[in-house]
């Protein structure tokens, strides 16, 4: 029997019960996640509402039955009220942002005050330990737990000088990966072969971000956290880590009170960057991943939807634990079959999933993440041999995929290019572990006959 909700939310003159179980998105990024997601829980029998920034994939979506939208200005008090209005069984971030959020309005709230009662029960229901996502952000903390746990990590150590840097690199082979906290998305990391590229990128990274980059990224992707940082006097803390030669990889869960519910593990075949997130995935088993995230969901005490990564070594096939994303990941909304539908496990633990149908699963192991891929190449032979993971029944939602990514629409994002003095095109698609070359994908063409087809 699925596990009852110990804390069901009161909705006056209804039954918790009697009612379609209740989601809110949350997202302060434009990543399309949350419109996958919003589609999952829709069809499987959920009220799905988002709070997310204006122009937001979800908002291309008919799953998501309402859109509350976030102030980049005022989010906590965004997020309140949007929680308080809607009152949903279940919160899910969708960015690390948004996850980060949640725990600052749950360390806000007071005792006394009922609204905040329920608002801290609510993010407890729905996070389990909300603290776990501020230590989720802080690299060398969340390593130094997880190898107390015995799990594989790379060897990690902070760094706050330049001279710290160098007793590091006496000691260590290189390529050595720099990284700072608060970072996501594959920012805020860099992989260094150096010693020269090594004190470049320490520099780079230990500094507040330039007042003339944070602004551009607050006009390109109404991004404020550059900004904020670089007004704060203060520089993010900076860790030190061995690289790991092998392929990324990925394990995606959603989890109940510690315990883990459903999980899909995968290897990044193509990546958007060389530390961005993965275009291509490969679903795979690995019980030193499947045991290394049991004991860190057990100890942290998880609920929702989680994301941790790992680098797969290439001579030993040994998963080294990298990173936790406090937050659902592009794989979660995937439906692979029993113990590997995330939604649908997260609703049965719920109580919510009773005598809903599930989900076909999909067929292949080789997915194609949309809209990920197109983006990345093109040409890629991922597009037509492995399952292209197209949201063919939200027409909007694929036409909005097509066009160029958020930063790089409308006027500003001209005018940065220009600044910039860069074209797109000049950045090729980075490589693929299944191609040996790439095609310049700066054209899209959304009248593409394999996306022509799907859409009629």
């Amino acid at each position: 029997m699925p596990e009852q909700n110990p804390n069901p939310v009161y909705r006056p003159g209804a039954s918790a019960a009697a009612e379609q179980p209740r989601i809110l998105l949350t997202a302060t990024l434009r990543w399309p996640i949350a419109a996958r997601l919003a589609m999952a829980f829709s069809e499987l029998g959920c009220r799905v509402e988002a709070l997310c920034p204006r122009g937001h994939p979800v908002t291309h979506t008919r799953a998501a039955t309402r859109v509350h939208f976030h102030d980049a200005l005022r989010p906590l008090r965004a997020l309140r009220a949007a929680l308080l209005e809607t009152m949903p069984d279940l919160v899910i971030p969708c960015d690390d942002e948004a996850a980060v959020q949640l725990h600052r309005l749950h360390a806000g709230c007071i005792a006394t005050e009922p609204a905040d009662r329920a608002l801290s029960a609510l993010i407890e229901r729905s996070l389990g330990n909300p603290g776990a996502c501020a230590l989720a952000t802080t690299r060398g903390p969340l390593l130094a737990l997880a190898a107390e746990l015995g799990i594989r990590v790379p060897h990690t150590t902070a760094a706050a000088t330049a001279q710290a840097l160098d007793a590091w690199l006496s000691r260590h082979a290189l390529p050595a990966v720099i990284k700072i906290d608060g970072s996501w998305g594959g920012r805020g990391v860099a992989i260094t072969h150096s010693r020269d590229e090594a004190h470049d990128a320490f520099a780079r990274l230990s500094s507040r971000p330039a007042l003339r980059h944070a602004l551009a990224r607050a006009l390109l992707d109404r991004d404020l956290a550059p900004l904020r940082s670089s007004l704060r006097h203060d520089a993010p803390p900076v860790t030190l880590q061995d690289h790991v030669s092998g392929h990324p990889a990925n394990r995606a869960v959603a989890c109940w009170h510690g315990k883990v519910l459903a999980g899909t593990s995968v290897e990044a075949l193509c990546t958007q960057q060389a530390t961005g997130p993965a275009t291509v995935v490969r679903v795979i088993d690995n019980a030193e991943m499947d045991e290394a995230v049991r004991r860190l969901v057990e100890r942290l005490g998880l609920t929702g939807l989680w994301g941790v990564d790992f680098v797969i070594e290439a001579a030993t096939g040994a998963a080294f634990l990298i990173e936790v994303n406090p937050r659902a990941t592009p794989i979660t909304h995937l439906a692979l079959g029993p113990g590997r539908d995330l939604p649908a496990a997260l609703l049965s633990a719920l109580g919510g999933l009773s005598a809903h149908a599930p989900r076909e699963p999909i067929d292949r192991s080789v997915i194609a993440l949309f809209p990920g891929e197109w983006q990345r190449d093109l040409a890629s032979e991922h597009l037509q041999r492995a399952h292209h993971d197209i949201p063919w029944t939200e027409p909007a939602l694929v036409r909005d995929g097509l066009l160029r990514p958020w930063a790089e629409r409308g006027w500003v994002a001209r005018s940065w290019a220009r600044v910039r003095a860069r074209p797109r095109s000049a950045a090729p698609a980075p490589p693929c572990a299944s191609e040996q070359t790439q095609t310049d994908c700066s054209h899209y063409n959304p009248m593409a006959p394999h996306v022509r087809k799907g859409m009629k």
